[in-house]
């Protein structure tokens, strides 16, 4: 065999070789290309999902936020309003002083019942300057029976009906 012929033979192999090597290199970074693009394809899917979802959840959020502040602004003016009406009628509760006759009569009857719940030997408070009504102790026990305190006890049993104040 010359050295011509053998040196063609080699480089053909090594062509051959080579080519071979290259293919393969081709074949491995194409399928290297699509495994990429797959998990791409897949996270890019994933990530708008994700976001999606995010989104959902900051809208349901905020819905949330908008509700209980909706829910605070309703029961402050329900607040304001039953005050209000507290405060009117206190007024007019402490106004019931002004009528001396009526008013005696009625200090009368709380006295009375302050006794009977506490005793005869009951100290009492009558009108107090500053809200009126009567007060009386037994020893350990006492009875509230200022204007102020009556009148919360008559709101009191308004119950739900207090609720047509704010219709």
């Amino acid at each position: 065999m010359n050295v011509d012929r053998l040196r063609a033979t080699l480089l053909a192999d090594a062509e051959a070789e080579a080519d071979a090597a290259r293919a393969a290199g081709e074949s491995r970074a194409e399928a290297e290309r699509e495994r990429a693009w797959t998990e791409s394809s897949r996270l890019q899917e994933r990530a708008c999902v994700e976001g999606e979802a995010a989104g959902e959840l900051e809208s349901a959020r905020e819905q949330a936020l908008a509700r209980s502040g909706a829910r605070r602004l309703v029961l402050e003016a329900r607040q304001a309003v039953y005050e209000d009406f507290r405060s009117l009628a206190l007024a007019d509760t402490l106004a019931l002083r002004a009528d001396r006759k009526a008013y005696a009569r009625l200090l009368d009857g709380l006295e009375a019942a302050a006794r009977r719940s506490l005793g005869g030997t009951a100290e009492i408070d009558r009108d107090p300057a500053d809200v009126g009504g009567v007060r009386a102790r037994a020893g350990k026990r006492s009875v509230d029976l200022t204007l102020p305190t009556l009148l919360d006890g008559c709101v009191a049993k308004l119950g739900a009906r207090v609720e047509e104040l704010w219709r």
